[in-house]
């Protein structure tokens, strides 16, 4: 959904076919982001408003009392089977859709409370207690209600007092970190001095980030469906589990009153949310959903910069042209252009990647990171102003997409109140997000800018935007072993971050943390506490000397494609050719034989086998070991196959159906594929799931040892995937009584996970209570 939904790429795509040819070619050859927007509004109609607002239908965000009625329903059914995680997250679901004067508003904060308390989440069940009374539940029910509450007071007073966190800069940067700018890297980050393996070099918070519903475990591949105003019984995504500003993981969200669809894991959150940009996105809400999460991101962050901040940073734009140039066309004083030419202060117009951000420095710029309040959410915006839009680098037909798009946004907003104080309009009186009417305001001429605004981050978003990944575990009833996987739950732009250049084998580990706006977070709060948005986190991956630029990979990684892919992917998301230092080794010194040489195993020698002439011949000299295409193709189509059946019988906890046809697709590899083939540490792993499922932690921890060795070889010693392959192994031998083994492989789990996680990550605590435990046993 980072681009609008097909519904409307087809609506603009009819739009863009009416054109004549000269208006197409006359817009193909705007640079000038302002032109570009006020064509997309000279094309925009009053009938594109409403098919806008028609397709958002299918995303429905409105209150509605029947629908929070059958989400009770479903969670009464989940707390009798005693599955309580889900029953509070249907009742959540029933929160959100219940209207403020309904009943089920009460009847869901009560039934919640019950699942939370079983849960032990006696705080949160206190709160709900509280809401369902403030909402007028029912007298004659009010009693158990209120013993409730005196036991989660009890349990609460016999808990001990957690720890609480204060707020801090929204970024910190670490001593020994310079920002410089080139001709040819533009503005990157280096290492002034040297720097440990696991040394944290930077935290920076996102400006603004958009949730991307439909993740969820439980919903299956496909997530969400398409209305998904209540979904299919047991389908909970990433809107239902985490809050919209913070992503902070919550089973209990407090939901927006005015629509179905946003929810925040506390008050703060909810209150924050509202003043930044959901008291004008909450009318918006289902076409800013059928308009895509890129569309909404860039709105977002248009709306929170403002207009002051967006003045100052056209001033800075043309005052650093000026200073290149020594002089500024008269045209550009006058319009002030959001044009960002690639040409201009030395940046490098080959090498988007050399510098994500247009320089307003010289180019012999080098300054100390501390010395910059980048975190500062007004400078920060001059950052994010500043990323390349590189308009030329998207195809004519893509800038009308995004052009129409964020015209008929910007008609919306018009249609839907007075122009956000942000950007000069009325004030809204109260900062509550209670829904009160805002004082009036006019919406003049110059607000035009914030559609144009809006546009240009939109194109900024493509290159600049950031995922942000976590580890889901699944949280199915009753399973003996949780099965995870990494998803992305948000978009977001970082203003720090954004200045590392690309590498695809990066020297830095990046690692997000969720928000915790709406209440503290227990533990020791790491560099910056995020207690208002989400973070990253960059550390050293390996160690750095003095000079050393900081790189990081945006996606195409050495480890997971051959350099001609991953050129092509960097060239059409990031318009540059990389020519990073694993690139120019693929490219210039292969590895004897890599261009030819496959992980598949000789019939005759068990030696690797390269590609031939119809098929593939052994690497060996001499010998006349080959295999057809076709017997290899078939032969992965059986064990992919085996593979995939077995994860189904997993998820339907059938390890024992599931385990026989891994050992037919194991037996099947051993006979034809390399230990170094994907496939191979796929059916370790999923042998070791299947092993623990049955309590064979013996057996479960030999085959997933097998897996760490093919991640190993794949990502390489200390990358985060073995560090997180070593904890699942570390569990295992713990489990499975194993003391000696699990100490052994808890340290070397510590050291490499310390090299990517803060000291009080899920993954570190949860191995230093495995190992304080196992050493008081001995």
């Amino acid at each position: 959904m980072d681009l609008p939904c097909p519904d409307w790429i087809r609506h603009a795509e009819q739009i863009w076919s009416r054109l004549d040819p000269e208006q197409q070619k006359r817009f193909s050859v705007q640079s000038d982001i302002g032109d570009i927007f006020d064509f997309g509004q000279s094309q925009t109609t009053v009938e594109d408003v409403q098919v806008l607002s028609g397709i958002g239908t299918t995303y429905p965000v409105q209150k509605c009392a029947q629908s929070a009625g059958r989400c009770r329903e479903r969670g009464n059914s989940s707390f009798k089977a005693k599955d309580y995680t889900s029953a509070t997250l249907h009742y959540s679901q029933g929160l959100c859709h219940a209207p403020g004067d309904s009943e089920q508003l009460a009847l869901c904060y009560a039934n919640r409370s019950a699942a939370l308390f079983h849960l032990a989440c006696y705080q949160e069940s206190l709160e709900d207690i509280g809401r369902a009374l403030a909402h007028g539940y029912p007298a004659q029910l009010q009693p158990k209600l209120r013993t409730r509450r005196e036991q989660c007071q009890a349990f609460i007073r016999a808990q001990p007092p957690g720890q609480q966190t204060g707020t801090a800069p929204s970024t910190a940067i670490t001593a020994g970190v310079s920002l410089r700018v080139s001709p040819e890297k533009g503005r990157h980050l280096v290492a002034t001095e040297g720097k440990c393996a696991g040394e944290v070099l930077l935290e920076d918070q996102a400006f603004s980030c958009v949730l991307i519903p439909g993740e969820g475990l439980l919903g299956g591949p496909e997530g969400r469906t398409k209305q998904g105003a209540e979904g299919p019984k047991g389908a909970f995504g990433t809107e239902d589990r985490c809050c919209h500003r913070c992503l902070c993981p919550t089973l209990c969200p407090v939901p927006c009153p005015g629509c179905s669809y946003s929810r925040y894991c506390g008050q703060r959150c909810q209150q924050q949310a509202w003043q930044e940009h959901h008291r004008w996105e909450c009318p918006l809400g289902a076409e800013l959903r059928a308009a895509g999460v890129l569309a909404q991101l860039a709105l977002r962050v248009a709306l929170k910069g403002g207009l002051p901040q967006v003045k100052r940073a056209r001033g800075s734009e043309v005052k650093a042209r000026s200073q290149s140039k020594q002089e500024v066309p008269e045209e550009v004083k006058e319009r002030e252009s959001d044009d960002e030419k690639e040409n201009t202060c030395g940046q490098n117009t080959t090498s988007p990647s050399a510098g994500q951000t247009k320089s307003v420095l010289p180019s012999s710029a080098s300054i100390q990171m501390s010395d910059l309040c980048v975190g500062c959410h007004g400078d920060a915006y001059q950052y994010v102003y500043s990323l390349l839009p590189h308009v030329e680098g998207h195809a004519p037909s893509l800038r009308f997409l995004y052009a129409i798009t964020i015209a008929t946004l910007y008609q919306l907003l018009q249609q839907a109140g007075p122009p956000p104080y942000s950007w000069g309009g009325g004030d809204y009186g109260s900062d509550s997000s209670d829904g009160q009417s805002p004082v009036a305001g006019e919406w003049n001429p110059e607000l035009s800018m914030l559609g144009a605004t809006a546009l240009r981050h939109l194109l900024q978003l493509r290159a600049n935007a950031q995922a942000i990944t976590t580890e889901r575990v699944s949280d199915k009833c009753g399973a003996a072993v949780q099965a995870s996987q990494e998803i992305r739950v948000a978009t977001a732009i970082f203003p720090t971050l954004s200045l590392m250049n690309h590498a695809c084998r990066p020297n830095t580990s990046v690692t997000f943390d969720p928000g915790y706006g709406g209440r503290d977070p227990d533990g020791a709060p790491p560099l910056i506490t995020s207690v208002t948005g989400v973070s990253v986190t960059v550390r050293a991956a390996r160690d750095l000397t003095a000079g050393d630029e900081l790189l990081h990979c945006y996606g195409p990684h050495c480890s997971r494609m051959k350099v001609q892919e991953r050129q092509r992917l960097l060239l059409q998301q990031y318009r540059f050719t990389c020519q990073c230092e694993a690139c120019l080794q693929d490219l210039q010194s292969p590895p004897e034989g890599s261009h030819a040489s496959t992980h598949y195993k000789c019939p005759k020698c068990g030696r690797a086998l390269q590609t031939g002439a119809g098929g593939y011949v052994c690497v060996r000299k001499g010998c006349s070991g080959q295999l057809s295409s076709r017997d290899v193709e078939q032969t992965l189509q059986v064990i992919r196959g085996r593979l995939d059946q077995a994860l189904e019988l997993l998820e339907l906890d059938r390890p024992d159906e599931a385990l026989r046809l891994l050992q037919e697709a194991l037996s099947r590899a051993k006979r034809h594929l390399l230990d170094t083939h994907q496939l191979q540490g796929k059916l370790s792993d999923t042998t070791a799931r299947a092993y623990a499922s049955m309590g064979s932690w013996c057996e479960a921890a030999s085959h997933l040892s097998r897996s760490v060795s093919w991640v190993r070889g794949q990502f390489g010693a200390d990358s985060v995937e073995v560090g997180q392959q070593l904890f699942k192994l570390a569990q295992l031998h713990f489990n499975g009584g194993q003391a000696g083994q699990s100490l052994s492989v808890i340290a070397e789990a510590q050291r490499v996970l310390s090299l990517h996680r803060h000291a009080h990550s899920e993954e570190l605590q949860e191995l230093r209570a495995m190992e304080n435990c196992l050493t008081g046993a001995l």
